[in-house]
């Protein structure tokens, strides 16, 4: 086996390791510093207080179930890694942004007439993409 593979099996096997054994605040903090956003930003986007936040960035405070949940539905990251520290830290968005995984959270917790709306206006934006340039010209 060649060095490179053997230093990336290593690499790959401290990290996880690394990863199973951070308190619940590193995780937190990991998930805010991934997420790009500041924890007064990352409170506001999960629905909780910034206080709230402070209060798990400095293991004063377990994290509850649904606000668990909330960040596996809105970043991705596994419920089970926040709550506990082991198994896969992402279970969604290989290769998704935040962003999107953040619209697809909002999507999955839309009503029927709320999709249906939703896909009206992504036709709706499809039909302007296609549209001839000269189309585009008289409307502009």
């Amino acid at each position: 086996m060649s060095f490179i593979k053997k230093s990336t099996i290593l690499t790959y096997y401290i990290s996880e390791n690394i990863l199973s054994n951070m308190a619940l605040s590193d995780r937190i903090r990991t998930i805010i510093r991934e997420s790009g956003l500041k924890q007064k930003e990352f409170a506001k986007k999960i629905n909780v207080t910034d206080s709230y936040i402070s209060k798990l960035v400095r293991d004063e405070t377990g994290i509850s179930n649904s606000t668990a949940m909330l960040i596996e539905q809105i970043y991705g990251y596994s419920k089970n890694w926040i709550m506990t520290g082991e198994g896969q830290k992402i279970i969604r968005g290989g290769g998704l942004s935040v962003l999107q995984n953040e619209i697809i959270a909002n999507v999955e917790r839309m009503n029927r007439d709320e999709l249906q709306a939703l896909l009206a206006f992504i036709e709706s934006i499809k039909k302007l993409k296609h549209k001839p340039e000269s189309e585009e010209q008289k409307i502009g």
